[in-house]
């Protein structure tokens, strides 16, 4: 792997593919992809040597060179009005998800996150041997269990006692927790999920960051590729191991589990908890579209919620444009553009946020979910947060924070350490669950973070089309706000596959398979489905559903979504009216008297 090379527009699939550090289970996905890093794979074992004996058993081991990357014309310069970073490697490809247990292994440098600047390191820290784990698991696991029950000299008494990792076996099937690699997996094997958690708790007291979850494959016939043989285990570190990060999805055939008790992810139930929508949005073809889109379903799934305990509220499309004919269809609030937008219009999205709570009529409902026009409701939508002000958020794997330590000091304050930076949300501005007091006090910070980030050439360079999403983790690090993680609150196909327990389909990547239904990562397909095809343009009616091969219900369930709703909404075609006006469209914030109900 260390000396393969890939080309471009594959490796720039290949990179945002890597999400988690074994989804090569695919059979679709190329094995370049496992050379990449996911949202939390920073190896420990960057601080270390493989032995030679390590090397000669294995030459690829001390071996870091460059993947080949994708062009600058590849990348695009700036992203549309509120959409999340697409594919960066190409207009209509990539990837969502997770990393590899190998990438940058043994990097001296961290680059940024972009598929262009990342290190294809293999140099990988030993496999220790079964033995030497058992040596060590009873030590081991005395320094974990005297860390979570500190003696009375170190802490006050406590009524009830973290519980011993060792009785905090939960295994978690199909899923694949990321983190930062302990212990190579490829070659550590065990004999079940509880010997890797044992093997975990053997290791919890490593340095310089020790296990606190693990990955497993019970298949006999293997979760992948090389990476992934019968009974692998892999031993990784997370910041937060009570609130894991990772894909989790019905196809996915490994196992996981943390050292931490899992904190409910499930939120408050009952009207109490009631949000409004707010979605940010320009006056242009691409996003009135998709708007539309979701705007539709919006509907639906709140018609279709329980009209006594749902909690799915208020509407509101926050336009910083001119008005436009969707005025008199979607609740809209008008506000005023940034007069210098640097060539980044999404530098406007916080301006609007936090004109929001100054020009748009006040909302009834105390939380807010920020959400962007390429999401769709596939079910009515929970309020994820798990008390009245800790706000919840979906987890991003390019935003890393600990990857940027000057840069997060230089904007968030100077006196950060590097645990705390490590601690802070992998997040972007949406989906996000928040009480709108909150989103009241953080929108202003993250107006002035942000455009002080693009202004700074340095930060501009490393953050790119991404940086409005730095912006708003440092602004929520400012505020004191810090966000729960939802994995399950938006799948994001291609790389999500079943619809499972997911309430969002961000549609932000391009959809790709041959005409056999096989799906052609880092390839223009036969069959695709791209929200980019449509920029200028507004999807036919009745589009074509995915080769009958396709084994992606959230692809095929993406084309019946569009498809139903360009077939209810009035004027498909033209929904600006460019071709039936005959006057300015007219209302504005007038369109929302009632606080957008």
């Amino acid at each position: 792997m260390g000396n393969r090379r890939v080309p471009a527009l594959a490796f720039a699939a290949a990179f945002l593919v890597s999400f988690n550090v074994f989804s090569a289970f695919h059979d679709d996905v190329p094995a370049s992809r496992l050379a990449r890093a996911d949202e939390l794979t920073r190896t420990t074992a960057s601080r270390l040597v493989p032995s030679r004996a390590d090397r000669d058993a294995d030459p690829r081991l001390g071996v870091a060179t460059r993947a080949a990357g994708s062009s600058d014309a590849e990348r695009p310069r700036r992203r549309d009005a509120d959409a999340k970073p697409d594919d960066p490697g190409r207009a209509g490809g990539g990837a969502g998800g997770g990393a590899t247990a190998a990438s940058n292994a043994a990097a001296t440098t961290r680059r940024r996150a972009d598929p262009d600047d990342v290190d294809d390191d293999d140099a990988r820290r030993p496999a220790a041997r079964k033995d030497d784990d058992a040596s060590a698991a009873a030590a081991a696991a005395s320094v974990v269990a005297s860390r979570q029950n500190p003696t009375p000299d170190d802490t006050k008494p406590s009524k009830d006692p973290p519980q011993d990792p060792r009785d905090l076996f939960d295994p978690q099937e199909h899923t694949e927790y990321g983190g930062d690699v302990v212990k190579w997996g490829q070659t550590f094997l065990v004999d079940s999920a509880r010997a890797c958690h044992d093997a975990c708790v053997a290791h919890a007291g490593d340095q310089p960051a020790g296990c606190n979850v693990w990955v497993f494959c019970p298949n006999p016939s293997g979760c992948g590729s090389e990476y992934g043989p019968h009974r692998a285990c892999w031993l990784k570190h997370q910041p937060r191991p009570d609130n894991p990060v990772g894909p989790s999805d019905a196809t996915n055939p490994w196992t996981s589990g943390t050292l931490a008790a899992r904190a409910d992810t499930r939120g408050e139930r009952g009207a109490h908890k009631r949000f409004h929508v707010v979605v940010t949005t320009n006056a242009n073809v691409y996003q009135a579209w998709q708007v539309r889109v979701m705007y539709y379903w919006f509907l639906k799934q709140k018609a279709a919620q329980d009209p006594e305990t749902g909690q799915m509220g208020g509407f509101t499309r926050v336009l910083h444009d001119r008005p436009d004919a969707l005025v008199d269809e979607i609740p809209t609030c008008v506000v005023d553009r940034l007069d210098n937008e640097y060539g980044f219009v999404v530098l406007s999205r916080p301006n609007a946020f936090r004109q929001f709570f100054e020009k748009c009529p006040e909302i009834e409902e105390d939380y807010v979910l920020m959400a962007e026009p390429d999401h769709l409701y596939l079910r009515p939508l929970d309020n994820l947060m798990s008390d009245a002000r800790t706000p919840a958020a979906f987890p991003f794997f390019y935003i890393n924070p600990k990857n940027y330590p000057k840069l997060v000091r230089r904007f968030a304050g100077e006196t950060l350490t590097d645990a705390e930076i490590e601690a802070m949300d992998p997040i972007g501005s949406s989906p996000v669950f928040l009480h709108k007091d909150d989103l009241r006090k953080i929108a202003p910070i993250w107006h002035d973070v942000t455009l002080k980030i693009k202004q700074d050439p340095e930060a501009d360079k490393e953050w790119g089309w991404v940086l409005e999403m730095y912006g708003y983790t440092i602004a929520a690090k400012i505020a004191g706000l810090r966000h729960d993680l939802r994995p399950k609150l938006a799948a994001q196909p291609p790389w999500d596959k079943s619809i499972g327990d997911f309430y969002i389909l961000h549609f932000t990547y391009g959809n790709d398979y041959d005409l056999d239904g096989k799906f052609t990562p880092g390839k223009i397909g036969k069959w695709r489905f791209d929200k980019r095809a449509w920029m200028s343009s507004i999807p036919p009616k009745n589009l074509e559903p995915p080769p009958e091969g396709c084994d992606n219900e959230l692809v095929k369930r993406l084309v019946e979504m569009v498809n139903e709703a360009s077939a209810a909404l009035p004027n498909w075609e033209d929904p600006l009216g460019n071709k039936r006006r005959n006057g300015e469209a007219g209302g504005g914030r007038g369109m929302l008297s009632d606080g957008a109900r």
